[in-house]
């Protein structure tokens, strides 16, 4: 068993708090918004929910965990993807919040378990330009990646007129 790691510990509360922060954020937009693209804001809550659960399941993937991988929601979902407004596009609020907090919670038990052994091992080919370790793409992930799509799901609150979160 390993120790303890003060500074894993808190980068996976932050990553918790974030989880949270998102919760938060959706409360209150019915689903059938979710997919609204207001103004200049195209990155709607369906799509955003939808584009964590894929980042969730790539840092599975990265330290060799079991997911349940759909190549076609990388495709969709992943960077570069482009949101529709069509709601049937898109699983409901209620099964992306469920899927997103227990993707979240299978992320953090395979950090703790496996960052000493994977996260000093090369990134894959496609992301190694930016992140040339597992260990660098998955702290990003996990402490800057979900903070910068909350803050453009609040933006997009704001554009629809629900105000901030």
């Amino acid at each position: 068993m390993s120790q303890p790691d003060p500074t894993l510990d808190l980068l996976l509360s932050v990553f918790s708090d974030t989880l949270g922060y998102l919760k938060q954020a959706v409360s209150d937009i019915p689903d059938a918004r979710f997919t609204e693209q207001p103004g200049a804001s195209v990155n709607h809550p369906a799509w955003t929910l939808s584009h964590l659960c894929t980042t969730a399941v790539f840092m599975l993937q990265l330290l060799d965990e079991p997911a349940d991988a759909d190549p076609a929601d990388f495709k969709r979902f992943g960077p570069g993807s482009v949101p529709t407004a069509t709601r049937t596009d898109y699983d409901s609020k209620e099964s992306l919040l469920s899927r997103l907090t227990a993707l979240h919670a299978r992320v953090d038990a395979a950090v703790r378990a496996k960052h000493a052994a994977y996260f000093p091992r090369e990134s894959p080919e496609f992301v190694r330009k930016f992140s040339p370790t597992v260990g660098r793409i998955v702290v990003y992930l996990l402490g800057a990646h979900e903070s910068y799509h909350l803050g453009q799901l609040n933006q997009w609150r704001r554009a629809a007129g629900l105000g901030g979160a």
